[in-house]
C-alpha cells in the first residue's frame, strides 16, 4: 500500500522537533478534513539472492515511485540524530581528498591519509 496525503486541507505529518503530541491530534482533529490517495500494489516476496535490504529498498522505491514521491536513502528517524563530530570531519576529509585527487587529475599528489575512524 502507498498512501500519498493531500496537504489542501491539513498536513498530518508530525514533526515531533516542531510540536507535541497532542498539539499535533489537537491539529488533525480540528482540521476540515484529512484528505489521501491510497494506492494499493502487488504482493511482492523477496528474491532469490536478495537479501533483506535490497528488498525492503525495492519495495520503498516501488512505493515512492506510484505516490510520486522522492525516494530517499534514510527513514524518518534521521531527524533525531545527528552524527557526531569525528565522523562528520572524518567525511569531510575523504570528500577533501577525493576533490584535491579531481582538481590535480593525478595519483602522484601527496594528500595525507587519516587513521581509519573503526580503529580508535
Amino acid at each position: 500500500v502507498a498512501i500519498k496525503y493531500n496537504k489542501d486541507f491539513c498536513n498530518p505529518f508530525w514533526n515531533s522537533r516542531k510540536e507535541s503530541f497532542w498539539r499535533h491530534l489537537f491539529n488533525l482533529m480540528t482540521s476540515w478534513a484529512v484528505v489521501c490517495d491510497v494506492y494499493y500494489l502487488e504482493p511482492q516476496t523477496i528474491a532469490d539472492g536478495e537479501t533483506a535490504v535490497q528488498f525492503a529498498n525495492r519495495v520503498k522505491e516501488m512505493i515512492a515511485a506510484k505516490a510520486e514521491l522522492t525516494c530517499v536513502p534514510w527513514d524518518g528517524y534521521l531527524k533525531h540524530l545527528r552524527p557526531s563530530a569525528k565522523f562528520v570531519e572524518h567525511r569531510q576529509k575523504l570528500i577533501a581528498q577525493s576533490m584535491l585527487r579531481r582538481l590535480h587529475n593525478t595519483s602522484d599528489v601527496s594528500i595525507p591519509q587519516e587513521k581509519n575512524l573503526e580503529n580508535n
